[in-house]
Order: structure tokens, then C-alpha cells, then sequence
């Protein structure tokens, strides 16, 4: 079954990014953050190659689930390496940087990629991408070799008084790092309902084209491109936690659009800017928020709080599309999207209470 293929084939990035999130930050503990950055970029390279040579479904399926335990890596390595080298009042600005680059690749990446498809056929295309890849592992090498990174004071502090597994447990208990990681999650659960359901309502609604539908898609990269080094900036200038809950009033704001669309394309236009604006504000807000959080409770290292961000990211995208798309069959498309948009402004008040 080809649909059931499919879902199995996507899902399964985010199963395995979830599964060796915890994986992920022990190598960054051991090793050091641009260590973890560096192989698990190779990591991703070989992962890549493999696409390119694959000849069955289940080469794919071993190359997709590889592809996720190195971005967890990636993503826990890289942004466990910007806490550890900038102090909080200009972090923001750098989470956000890193953001845009996130949201450049996702922007360029599908064009791109889609140009070089038609023209190269899939193995060289990917044999290419698999090529840029590894030759990004080889330039991060040389830019900043496999020495740990020269640490902010509070870093040092940090890291001399407690141990990996004392750092967890303590961060499993830490309230507001909880909060925290739950914005992640819920925002992630909205943002993986709507993305199935956006494209059997823009045909069957609005009867739009598949590249019509690409297009509208891509509204809400565009609006995390542009957000997202905003809102870092703004989060070295005013409360991060205000920020993370004006993302989760705006998610629930998109949803809300969502269910308006009877009114007009203007409406889900608007749904889908929300979304990637929500994104954008959460994403570079929450980072150095929590990084701030391991600061101030001297909960030790930065890895396993963006290993538990990544585990509450990705368990939102599985998640969401379950419970809401569940909704969405008994009851009808909004009621799936409110239900879960509607938690978001459960949790905003909570997120508001960290100090």
C-alpha cells in the first residue's frame, strides 16, 4: 500500500531523531559540542549517499531512520555549542541566526532539490547533496577543529558541579524547564495536524493544483525566515518567556484562522503566515530560554535540555497528526485543529510564570 508506505517512510525521521535525542546528548557530554556537530554531519552525509544508491523500500526506510538520529545529533551538538560560546544577553541573536539558517535549507532545499531532480535524475542528485554535506563536516573541521569550544564563565561553573545523570534528573524535575518543553511540544503537535489536513483542504476546498498548494505552503517558511533572527534579537531586549507565550497565542491564533477559512482564502493565508511566525518566535525564544534556565538553577549541561527539547519536538509531530487528524474524521477539520490549538493557550499562562 503506497499511502501506508509513505506514512511509515516520513514517520520514521522523527521516530528514530526522537529515540536517539537522548544518544545525542550523551555524545555531546562526553565528547564536546562541536565533536557531536561534526559526526553526526557526517553522520547525515552517509545517510544521504545511501538515497542515492538505495534500490529498495527498506534501504530507504534504514537511510530516512539515519537521517534522524543524526539530526538529533545535529541539532543537540549545534545548539548545545552556541549556549556553551555566548553569554545570555546576546544568545538570542545567535539562536536566532542558527534559526534562519534552519529555515533557509527548508526554503531553498525542496526548489532546489526538485531543479537538480528533473535535470540529474535521483542518484546524482543526491550523490551531490550527500557531497555538500560532507564537505560542510570537512569545513566545520577546519573552522573549529574537535577541541571543545573556549566556555562562557557560567558554563564552567555549571559543568563543574554536576554530572550527566545528575543534570537529568534534575532538569525532569525543573518546573519551568518543563514548561518550557511542553511550548515545544504543543506547537509542534499544532503545526503537525495542520500540515496533512492543509492539503486536503486547499484541494478539496479551493481545488488548487499541487503547485498552488506548494505555494501557499511555503508562506509559512517564508514568515519563519523572516521572524525568526527578528525574535532572537528581540529576545536578548525583553522577557524570553513572554516571547514563548506570544508563540503559543499566535499558534493558537492560526488554528483559529484555520476553522475561518469558510470566509475566504484570506483566511488560510493568514493561518499559514501565523504558523510560521509562531515558529519562528518559538523556536529562537525557547532555545535561549532554556538555556538561560540551566544558568540560573545550575542544572549542568546544555546538552540534555536541548536533547529533552528535541524528543518534546518530535513527539509533537507524531503526536499531533494521530490525535488531531483522529478528531478531524469524527468531528470535522476544525474541530481537530482547535482542539490542539487550544492548549496552546492553556499553557501560555504557565510559560508566563517563569521568572
Amino acid at each position: 500500500n503506497k499511502e501506508v508506505a509513505l506514512g511509515i517512510f516520513f514517520a520514521s525521521k522523527d521516530i528514530c531523531q526522537m529515540s536517539f535525542a537522548p544518544l545525542a546528548a550523551i555524545l555531546t557530554s562526553k565528547t564536546s559540542a562541536n565533536t557531536a556537530l561534526i559526526v553526526s554531519t557526517v553522520g547525515l552525509g552517509l545517510a544521504t549517499f545511501v538515497f542515492a544508491e538505495a534500490t529498495t523500500f527498506w534501504q530507504l526506510l534504514l537511510a530516512r531512520g539515519a537521517q534522524g538520529a543524526a539530526s538529533a545529533a545535529v541539532m543537540c551538538g549545534g545548539m548545545s555549542l552556541i549556549a556553551e560560546t555566548h553569554p545570555q544577553n546576546i544568545r538570542g541573536s545567535a539562536m536566532g541566526l542558527a534559526q534562519t539558517g534552519l529555515a533557509f535549507g527548508l526554503l531553498c532545499g525542496p526548489l532546489i532539490g526538485g531543479l537538480l531532480f528533473q535535470r540529474l535524475g535521483r542518484r546524482r542528485t543526491f550523490r551531490l547533496a550527500a557531497g555538500i554535506v560532507l564537505a560542510n563536516a570537512a569545513a566545520m573541521v577546519g573552522l573549529m577543529g574537535l577541541a571543545p569550544p573556549e566556555r562562557t564563565e557560567q558554563k564552567e561553573k555549571n559543568g563543574k558541579k554536576s554530572s550527566l545523570v545528575a543534570s537529568s534528573k534534575r532538569l525532569l524535575v525543573n518546573h519551568d524547564i518543563m514548561a518550557v518543553t511542553a511550548s515545544t511540544f504543543i506547537i509542534h503537535a499544532v503545526l503537525g495536524v495542520i500540515k496533512p489536513l492543509s492539503q486536503v483542504v486547499l484541494d478539496t476546498e479551493f481545488g488548487m493544483t499541487m503547485m498552488k498548494r506548494s505555494f501557499v505552503i511555503s508562506i509559512a517558511t517564508v514568515a519563519y525566515f523572516i521572524t525568526a533572527p527578528f525574535s532572537g534579537w528581540l529576545s536578548d531586549r525583553m522577557s524570553r518567556p513572554r516571547l514563548v507565550a506570544l508563540s503559543l497565542v499566535l499558534m493558537s491564533g492560526s488554528s483559529a484562522f484555520f476553522a475561518l477559512r469558510h470566509l475566504g482564502i484570506w483566511a488560510f493565508y493568514t493561518c499559514v503566515a501565523l504558523l510560521g511566525v509562531a515558529l519562528g518566535v518559538q523556536k529562537s525564544s525557547s532555545t535561549s530560554l532554556l538555556a538561560d534556565l540551566v544558568d540560573k538553577h545550575e542544572l549542568g549541561e546544555y546538552s540534555v535540555v536541548y536533547a529533552l527539547s528535541d524528543v518534546a519536538d518530535s513527539l509533537g509531530l507524531i503526536i499531533g497528526p494521530i490525535v488531531g487528524l483522529w478528531l478531524s474524521q469524527v468531528f470535522s477539520h476544525s474541530v481537530g485543529v482547535l482542539a490542539i490549538g487550544a492548549l496552546c493557550l492553556l499553557l501560555a499562562p504557565v510559560v508566563l510564570r517563569i521568572q
